[in-house]
């Protein structure tokens, strides 16, 4: 009886883990993405800009959205799979951003630039946490990737913004 008891703990501690996880996600974006909305710039694009920077953001968006297994791989210790996952699916994020980015207001570039080096910093960073086999760093850099990415995402032209909500 023993046995069943340890191993009825260690999904305890991982349903605690994925609802902390889930918890920082939802509180840290929404914080960033809140501040970041009060600064989004006017809007001076043509129509024609407008559909390139949607189609690039699809792209992007996708990604994003790949990123939502990396902490499931970090909880149960899957640290090839973390890995794998930075170097395969989402190898082509840093080119999607920068593409997405150089079609923005010179204005906007700057920081664009910035949130995406950012971005990309934080999946350099959890590789390293992977290779360390360290959930504590990984989920940290996660959470900063996402924070990063939503600020990227709010630099974006209102009109974009308002047809994909």
């Amino acid at each position: 009886m023993t046995t069943g008891f340890p191993a009825f703990l260690d999904r305890v501690k991982r349903s605690l883990l994925a609802l902390v996880l889930v918890g920082l996600m939802v509180f840290s974006s929404g914080g960033v993405a809140i501040a970041a909305k009060s600064s989004s710039p006017v809007s001076t694009y043509t129509p024609a800009q407008l559909e390139q920077i949607k189609r690039y953001l699809g792209d992007v968006e996708e990604l994003r959205e790949r990123m939502l297994k990396i902490p499931g791989y970090v909880q149960r210790k899957r640290w090839n799979d973390v890995q794998t996952y930075i170097h395969g699916p989402l190898g082509e994020l840093r080119q999607t951003m920068l593409r997405l980015t150089r079609t923005l207001a010179p204005d906007v570039q700057p920081q664009a630039q910035e949130a995406a080096k950012d971005v990309f910093g934080h999946l350099i960073k959890i590789d390293e946490a992977a290779k360390a086999e360290d959930s504590r760093k990984a989920l940290q850099n996660y959470n900063g990737a996402i924070e990063d990415f939503e600020i990227y995402l709010n630099l974006l032209p209102p009109e974009i913004k308002a047809s994909n909500d």
